[in-house]
């Protein structure tokens, strides 16, 4: 586990680099040392934008930069020399010793021109490069915390950048690249620091599967189907505790207007067939009902539509719910990954998970812990915390659903893919909406016990 996501395919080989050859930062907080205002600023912005902290580096080591430099440097950060390196690059050491001892500090970004000092202004510099090459490698050995090198001069391959590499300091003549490979070692600094000691990766098959849960997979499976109907689907989650509406499923156009009229409010009613995964492609979702005229029409234009859509398709009724609250639709989502085993997805659900892709993704098991930072991490997560006057939505009942659905993984290994989409939440719970459950085509579990 541990994963990080890579976007660019040119970011996926330094990233790899990165990784390997770099200590993680470990408390998500950076410094960045800069021979320019300019692409300090740019990298600042970058590495804020990916939710990485630029802590204000303590009085003492202030002090310390305050005497290596000259007064018109900012020593705040990002540290801006102000020309202080011109005739000394070796100072960059310096100023990196100084703030890799600041205890805040868990990485350094170094961006400007080191290495091409003895190329702009004079070749003797060039050694003095060389000399701070040296002491950042060692320093980066005893400290355990990363330096990453930008570098305008980095294509030329100039001897002190060469030197940098052999000390496991990687360099990039990217900004947009460095920038991301700090994000990896943050990403993979906070994963270490939240994980190891909290969840161990063993999968405990069937621990806490339900004798009726097994019921309802066997069934599907002696019908010959690989999904559960989703009443089935609905009851195997309401087995395991999570928020599922109240359901009818019926079989007939009076038994639909019985259920509906049970309810006190509108209903949606959809169509129930193992031969129809995908409901609204079929037209077989119909929303606020009301009324026994509604729900008799609702029913019959149900299975026309159904029938329109797959003339061979098994018509095994109808779901009668009652509509959902209003709320943020999210999603939730799992699947059996060939490489990497049971993997789990959050995010911003209905259509716009489509349109906007806002989702995180986690190999199974998961932690509470682990569930909470995947629902932060996501760009729409501050809509949780109420916009534009709306209440907060249940962020605990959204994180207690993410370790049901990791738990009912675990419980039917028969499972190869799970869809919860929408779950409405909002002020007063969360609300399963909907939900697709895949099985395996064939009888064998999921192979080996841990991940």
């Amino acid at each position: 586990a541990g994963i990080v996501v890579i976007e660019h395919s040119d970011q996926l080989f330094p990233a790899v680099e990165t990784l390997s050859s770099c200590p993680p930062i470990k408390n998500n907080k950076v410094a960045i040392l800069a021979d320019g205002g300019g692409h300090a600023t740019i990298a600042a912005d970058m590495l804020t934008e990916y939710g990485i902290e630029l802590p204000v580096l303590e009085e003492k080591t202030q002090k310390k930069l305050r005497s290596l430099l000259p007064p018109a440097a900012s020593v705040v950060n990002p540290v801006d020399v102000a020309g202080g390196t011109d005739a000394d690059p070796s100072l960059f050491a310096d100023c990196a010793r100084a703030i890799l001892n600041d205890p805040q500090v868990g990485g350094l970004l170094l961006v400007g021109l080191f290495g091409g000092y003895g190329i702009r202004f004079d070749e003797s510099l060039s050694l003095k490069e060389e000399d701070a090459a040296h002491q950042m490698g060692k320093m980066v050995a005893r400290r355990h915390k990363p330096i990453v090198i930008h570098s305008l001069y980095n294509s030329i391959r100039p001897h002190s950048l060469e030197l940098c590499r052999y000390y496991n300091l990687p360099a990039y003549d990217s900004l947009d690249i460095a920038c991301n490979c700090i994000k990896v070692l943050a990403q993979y600094g906070n994963y270490l620091r939240s994980y190891h000691a909290k969840t161990n990766f063993v999968l405990n098959w069937k621990a806490k599967a339900k004798a009726e849960g097994d019921r309802i997979i066997a069934r599907a499976k002696s019908e010959g189907r690989h999904a559960l109907l989703e009443p089935e689907a609905k009851q195997l989650f309401q087995l395991h505790g999570a928020p599922v509406p109240p359901y009818q499923w019926v079989e007939s156009e009076e038994a639909a207007v019985a259920a509906a009229e049970a309810i006190n409010g509108p209903v949606v009613m959809k169509i129930v067939s193992a031969d129809i995964l995908h409901k609204s492609d079929a037209g077989g979702v119909s929303l606020n009902i009301n009324g026994k005229a509604q729900a008799a029409m609702a029913y019959a234009q149900l299975m026309k539509n159904a029938q329109r859509y797959d003339a061979s398709a098994r018509r095994q009724g109808v779901l009668v719910e009652p509509m959902a609250s209003a709320g943020l639709e999210v999603i939730i989502g799992t699947q059996i990954d060939e490489q990497l085993g049971p993997i789990i997805m959050y995010g911003l659900g209905g259509i716009m998970v489509e349109i906007l892709r806002d989702v995180s993704f986690r190999v199974l098991p998961i932690s509470r812990h682990t569930a909470r930072d995947m629902v932060a991490e996501t760009k729409s997560a501050p809509i949780l915390d109420g916009v534009r006057g709306t209440l907060p939505c249940d962020r605990k009942s959204l994180v207690n659903l993410l370790l049901t659905v990791s738990e009912i993984v675990e419980a039917y290994p028969q499972i190869h893919e799970m869809d919860l989409n929408p779950v409405i939440v909002n002020s007063e719970g969360i609300a399963v909406v909907d939900a697709r459950v895949i099985l395996t085509e064939n009888e064998g579990m999921q192979t080996g016990e841990s991940v």
